[in-house]
């Protein structure tokens, strides 16, 4: 896992994708290897990640699974790695996402996703917090959190966005970062964990998926899924 952290950093495609198995590269990218390589290399490496611990290893034969905890980006993502080994070199072969824990001290804001709403439950009285996302709703929804600047209308920054396609390079001015993003299927909770507190400032929160049910997919944004919050300074 180290090696791969160490290509994946150093935007090495090829040193990278020699690490995976071919089950793994289609699974994480859709295709096969070789129509892989020039997707990867275009995003390899933005953000970088860091390793902060391996743990739970279980080896069985050629088989083996490893927890791996890393950052991206801001956000804390731990996986079960399925590695298996291919002559003398153990490769991975699927990445299942873990339950990350909000850690004792940190401040949790429990967000409800409804149709089509957020609701904040906590104060949000510094950086140091965590979200517990909770989907209340009949349809898949999305938390979008972005940092967002000082005196821009929301609803100019809701339209801006939808208007890119909210895709993170096309992010309209007025959108200073995108800190997190996650996806929740109806009934479904999680987490969202950060690896240092989050910087003074104003926060966003956005679900652009489709309404299933309207002819014509509008995002949710736009039917008012959106709200914000600002960490004092």
């Amino acid at each position: 896992m180290r090696s791969l952290v160490a290509s994946y950093n150093g935007k090495d495609a090829s040193g990278f994708l020699d690490r995976l198995t071919d089950r793994a590269v289609q699974d994480q990218y859709g295709v096969p290897r070789d129509q892989a390589t020039a997707s990867v290399a275009k995003s390899i490496g933005d953000p970088p990640i860091e390793l902060r611990r391996l743990s739970n290893t279980q080896v069985s034969g050629l088989t083996a699974t490893i927890d791996f905890e890393h950052t991206s980006g801001k956000v804390v993502v731990v996986e079960q790695v399925a590695m298996v080994k291919e002559g003398d070199q153990w490769k991975v072969d699927g990445f299942k996402n873990q339950p990350v824990e909000i850690p004792d001290g940190v401040r949790t804001i429990g967000v409800e996703a409804t149709e089509f709403a957020f609701k904040l439950d906590g104060d949000v009285k510094d950086g140091d917090v965590g979200f517990a996302v909770h989907n209340l709703g009949q349809q898949e929804h999305e938390l979008v959190l972005a940092r967002i600047a000082d005196g821009a209308p929301l609803e100019n920054l809701v339209m801006a966005i939808a208007h890119a396609g909210n895709q993170a390079a096309n992010a309209p001015e007025g959108v200073q970062e995108i800190v997190a993003f996650g996806s929740y299927k109806p009934g479904e909770s999680g987490n969202i964990v950060f690896a240092k507190a989050l910087d003074p400032g104003r926060y966003g929160l956005f679900c652009f998926f489709p309404d299933i049910n309207d002819p014509e997919q509008t995002p949710h944004a736009l039917k008012g899924m959106y709200t914000e919050f600002s960490v004092p300074g």
